[in-house]
């Protein structure tokens, strides 16, 4: 048996196989790109398309309100859990704060 020529012929067969795979991979990627395409005109039949300055604006102040929003509602939160700790007091922790809310004084007075 000569080995050369049996070592040439399992190269030539590996060589063969790999490009028989670049050839189905480079297939493939022309199918894929066709696809892509295809895809991109049916979104653009149906009225998709790239987004214009105005929509942009329009998304951006959403956002920007929906922020606010949750940042609002957030500090809502916070004040009624802080409000909600301060509700019940001890009798022995009980200060002048506590006489003055009790007796109808909110937050913004000057007895609190």
């Amino acid at each position: 048996m000569n080995w050369l020529a049996r070592i040439d012929s399992i190269t030539n067969e590996h060589i063969a196989a790999a490009r028989q795979v670049e050839d189905r991979v480079e297939q493939v990627q022309r199918e894929a790109d066709e696809a892509i395409q295809q895809i991109g005109e049916r979104v653009a039949a149906m009225g998709f398309g790239p987004e214009t300055p105005e929509e942009r604006a329009a998304r951006e102040a959403r956002e920007e309100r929906d922020r606010l929003v949750y940042e609002y509602r957030m500090r809502q939160q916070e004040a009624a859990s802080t409000r909600q700790r301060e509700v019940y007091v001890q009798p022995t922790d009980w200060t002048d704060v506590d006489e003055a809310r009790s007796q109808g004084f909110g937050r913004d007075s000057w007895l609190v």
